[in-house]
């Protein structure tokens, strides 16, 4: 009889969540990391831009529209598309990941990963029970992540 609960299965590869990226972003020795919400104010942007062009570093962003697990983050193309603009006129490597359920883990994630110099990501205000309802994924980055992070009104 074959045991099918302790035999291993095969494993499928994780599908990449990168949409977007430079052509050397692979080389890049030093990393910012972006959570960039879809209605981020420019200073967030232009807070990355600079702060990336003065540690030489390359800029990895992560794209999403909402930072609650319990709503799927759906990301317009041309939302996609105007970020890599804006991060190709300024010159630097770069990439865009689509969020995952878990926009927090996965900034986190890509910060130990590439060692990132700084998070950097916007706020918004919200009432404790919509925080309690829907989490708040600033406050897990703020409290959890091993590296500076700047939060930008």
């Amino acid at each position: 009889m074959t045991d099918l609960y302790s035999a291993s299965q095969p494993k499928f590869p994780t599908p990449s969540l990168r949409v977007a990226s430079s052509e050397r972003i692979d080389d890049a020795k030093r990393t910012i990391v972006l959570a960039y919400r879809t209605d981020s104010p420019p200073s967030v942007l232009e807070q990355t831009i600079r702060i990336a062009r003065q540690e030489g570093a390359a800029v990895r962003a992560v794209l999403f529209d909402t930072d609650g697990m319990a709503l799927p983050s759906v990301i317009d193309r041309s939302e996609t598309k105007d970020l890599v603009d804006k991060l190709a006129e300024a010159g630097l490597e770069f990439d865009v990941h689509r969020a995952d359920s878990d926009v927090a883990s996965q900034v986190l994630d890509l910060a130990v990963e590439f060692r990132a110099e700084v998070i950097v990501m916007s706020t918004r205000r919200r009432s404790p029970m919509l925080k309690l309802l829907l989490g708040s994924s600033a406050q897990r980055v703020i409290l959890d992540a091993e590296c500076p992070v700047l939060v930008v009104k």
